[in-house]
């Protein structure tokens, strides 16, 4: 009675503890299959990982967040051609936020902009470079940092592959069994702006 109880048990633990690493791999599972979805154009699985709405929403608002942080850190007495710049960067900024949101946050534009036929991976490769062998080629050297934020939304940063300074906090929830790529934000926006 005593071995039946404890196979019992032994079986229990084992079976939570198998659970649990699972459950725990999962958001990484699920980010791998979008990644491998982003590089094949395989439309179809990124629709059914990426909340598109929330996620360019998210950018958008972070992006202009970033500028703005940006702009104040303008000089406070700036020359007439400098005042102009400015004043024509805070007119333009937003609607060109949007345009590059429109234009990149859909299937065609992940697979555009973050496939591997990307314009800078074609770049790389007009340079004489691999780009699938370059320092940022590997996604999972570029997170920072990952954790749950709680038992259905999943965090993780990660640092753009063409321009270290641009880092994202990208945010997986749990719905149907399934993690979705939920929302995008940028905390920095490196060389390029």
């Amino acid at each position: 009675m005593m071995n039946a109880i404890s196979r019992a048990v032994t079986t229990t633990v084992i079976t939570v503890v198998v659970l649990a690493g699972l459950y725990v791999a999962s958001p990484l599972a699920g980010a791998y299959l979008l990644n491998r979805a982003i590089k094949s154009g395989d439309a179809g699985t990124m629709n059914a990982l990426v909340d598109w709405q929330p996620v360019k929403a998210s950018l958008r608002r972070s992006i202009l967040a970033r500028l703005d942080e940006k702009a104040q850190s303008r000089p406070g007495h700036p020359g007439w051609l400098e005042r102009a710049k400015y004043t024509l960067t805070d007119a333009v900024g937003p609607y060109m936020v949007e345009y590059v949101l429109d234009e990149r946050v859909s299937p065609s534009g992940f697979t555009t902009y973050m496939g591997p036929h990307s314009p800078k991976a074609e770049a790389a490769r007009a340079a004489g470079l691999d780009p699938d062998t370059m320092p940022g080629s590997d996604p999972l050297k570029r997170i920072r940092h990952a954790e749950f934020a709680d038992l259905t939304h999943f965090q993780f940063e990660i640092v753009d592959r063409w321009d270290p300074g641009k880092v994202f906090l990208a945010t997986l929830e749990l719905r149907d069994f399934l993690w979705r790529l939920s929302s995008v934000d940028v905390l920095a926006l490196g060389e390029g702006t």
